[in-house]
Formats: structure tokens, C-alpha cells, sequence
């Protein structure tokens, strides 16, 4: 996992705040309202932030306040990135914590979710199935779409 810190907030909090942080933001309450924030985010005009967010998990909350969002397509990463101040802030406000945000990208992630062509396919075919890999071998064939 290709992995850069990007922290928005600042890094001086007073002892009270990390306390107060350490008891209220748990990575599952956070996950619960990740789907509200969406909607909350893309009511304030931020649709093009929306939208990449929902190609994006919550992968870990630290006692410091730090979120980590995982990315699994590198354009929406990258998008967030130029905006990671604006997506800061809003994710502050909503969910009512200092959080500081560390945007990754998942290159094995996107790679599993990318669609394959036909070619693609018609070649994993040829490789994997008998009867095309005989007639291949055998006749000098070629799949071709």
C-alpha cells in the first residue's frame, strides 16, 4: 500500500482535547455515519469530493485523532489530495472531533477493481481453458474478438 501522510489540522492539541478524542472517536462509530457524511458532503456542494470518497474506506482511527481513509482508485486519490484542507475541515465539523486525515492509496486494491477488457478476458481464457489451449497449440489459433 503506497502510503502518504497528509495531516490538514494542527499537530498542537492540549492534553484535554487527546483525551476527549480517545474516548469518543472509535474507528466503528466513525464508520456508522460515513454514509451521512456522504450525503452531508455532497449537499454542500462538494459532489466532486462525494464522489471520490465513495471509492474510499475508513481504514483506522489512532488515539491521536488521526483517520486514515483508503483510497483503491489512484484518480480519486489523488483528487483528495489537492483537497485534503476543504475534506478536513468538513470532517471536523461533522462528526464534532479534531481529526486529522491521512489519505492512502491501495494500488492492489484498485488493480482488483479495475474492469477488464474483452481482450483481457478472451486471453485468460486462452491460457486457462483446455479445449482453447488444444486448439491453439494444435491448429495455430488465435482468439480474436
Amino acid at each position: 500500500m503506497q502510503q502518504l501522510r497528509v495531516n490538514a489540522a494542527s499537530d498542537n492539541k492540549g492534553p484535554s482535547s487527546v483525551e476527549g478524542l480517545e474516548r469518543i472517536a472509535d474507528l466503528d462509530s466513525l464508520k456508522v455515519e460515513w454514509r451521512q457524511f456522504l450525503d452531508h458532503i455532497s449537499k454542500k456542494s462538494h459532489n466532486f469530493m462525494a464522489t471520490h470518497l465513495q471509492s474510499c474506506e475508513l481504514e483506522a482511527c489512532s488515539p491521536s485523532g488521526v483517520l486514515d481513509i483508503v483510497c483503491c482508485r489512484k484518480f480519486s486519490y489523488e483528487e483528495l489530495l489537492q483537497d485534503v484542507a476543504i475534506l478536513q475541515g468538513e470532517v471536523s465539523d461533522f462528526y464534532a472531533l479534531p481529526l486529522k486525515l491521512r489519505i492512502l492509496y491501495d494500488a492492489e486494491k484498485d488493480a482488483c477493481t479495475k474492469e477488464k477488457t474483452v481482450f483481457t478476458i478472451f486471453q485468460e481464457l486462452a491460457e486457462k481453458n483446455e479445449v482453447l489451449r488444444f486448439i491453439v497449440k494444435e491448429f495455430g489459433g488465435e482468439l480474436v474478438y
